[in-house]
């Protein structure tokens, strides 16, 4: 899950349309207008990102083979789920038969609940584990599911409250698609996968190469790297993130800040040209994975030694300076996000009691 979760504006849809080449829409939206946009990586070979007017949280990959379809996560909500579903069927009528989930987070797998038994939904040992569980209730979902009533409210309150015309329409759209939102994740039902893999999974099915790679606790306990080697593309779920105009931090709320400077050693480790996040654009920069692997570094340096001083959790993430990274982040990453310290403290105290 990316840090900042934005909807992208139309702006920059229209960027990315002049980068890549646009194949289709799918109509499943609270005004009937595209949810999703499909631009072609490779032959049959599809990124699919949201257009705005429907609420889709994170970026999918769609593969059409020779006589089925994979695709690789499932977005947010089963009504995000189906927009998707109904885009795909404007690039080809072969049916869904593998689906790929990256890693456990709502915004990429609780689409999961709409495909049928004969559908083969494949994700890590540890995705399984999490969506068999309790998962509507962890921190991660509650903290940007819990306080939508009041932002629905507030929105609601704007409207009723805006004297002009052009900005009351604006605010008006943006309000109904957060409360088709707010509908959507009340239908949602956590669907695990129904086959896993441990470390390395490869598929050669309808004429094409798949792989699935572990490589190691990273952004959750169970990532998997979608890497298709004849086609030198890797799609990473949140492992690495991007985003318009440069490169993200993903989100580490659930993560593994130690272990994952390594973890991305094995994505280095794949012979791609280019990285299709979770989040953001796709891009061909490696050296992007070492500004990332910098930055954790840097980060899991200052808080173990912070926790080591006795400082506490609430205090840490002011104390963290990460501003030798502005270059690569931007000014919003000077201080340490506080979610990430929350869940490194929490960590630490499990290797470190004090």
């Amino acid at each position: 899950m990316n840090r900042f979760l934005m909807t992208l504006s139309v702006g920059v849809l229209a960027l990315l349309a002049t980068e890549w080449q646009t194949r289709g829409a799918a109509v499943q939206s609270p005004d009937g207008s595209p949810s999703h946009r499909f631009e072609e990586l490779a032959d049959g070979v599809y990124f699919a990102i949201g257009t705005g007017v429907m609420t889709v949280m994170s970026n999918s990959l769609v593969i059409i083979n020779e006589d089925h379809v994979m695709l690789v996560d499932t977005s947010v909500t089963p009504a995000a789920a189906r927009g998707l579903v109904a885009g795909i069927e404007t690039l080809t009528d072969k049916p869904i038969k593998y689906v790929f989930n990256t890693h456990y987070h709502f915004d990429h797998a609780h689409g999961n609940q709409i495909f049928g038994d004969d559908v083969e939904i494949i994700g890590h040992d540890f995705v399984r584990t999490m969506l068999s569980s309790d998962v509507l209730a962890q921190r991660t979902h509650r903290s940007f599911t819990e306080r939508m009533p009041d932002q629905l409210e507030q929105m609601r309150a704007r409207v009723a409250g805006t004297s002009d015309a052009a900005e009351r329409q604006e605010l008006a759209a943006a309000l109904r698609i957060q409360e088709a939102h707010w509908e959507a994740l009340q239908e949602t039902k956590p669907t695990p996968p129904n086959v896993t893999y441990s470390d390395t999974m490869r598929l050669v099915k309808g004429g094409r190469e798949v792989q699935l790679h572990f490589p190691g606790p990273g952004h959750t306990g169970g990532d998997t790297l979608v890497f298709l080697p004849e086609e030198r593309i890797v799609f990473t779920g949140d492992f690495f993130v991007g985003r318009p105009g440069g490169h993200g931090l993903p989100y580490m709320g659930d993560g593994y800040v130690e272990e994952w400077p390594s973890s991305l050693d094995r994505l280095k480790a794949l012979e791609f040209d280019i990285i299709v996040p979770g989040h953001g654009l796709p891009f061909r920069e490696r050296e992007q994975i070492d500004h990332l692997q910098a930055y954790l570094r840097d980060l899991n340096r200052q808080v173990n030694a912070l926790y080591a001083a006795g400082v506490s959790v609430e205090d840490a993430a002011g104390r963290v300076d990460l501003s030798a990274h502005v270059q690569h982040y931007g000014d919003r990453v000077v201080n340490a996000d506080p979610r990430a310290v929350v869940r490194m403290y929490e960590r630490l105290h499990i290797k470190m009691p004090r």
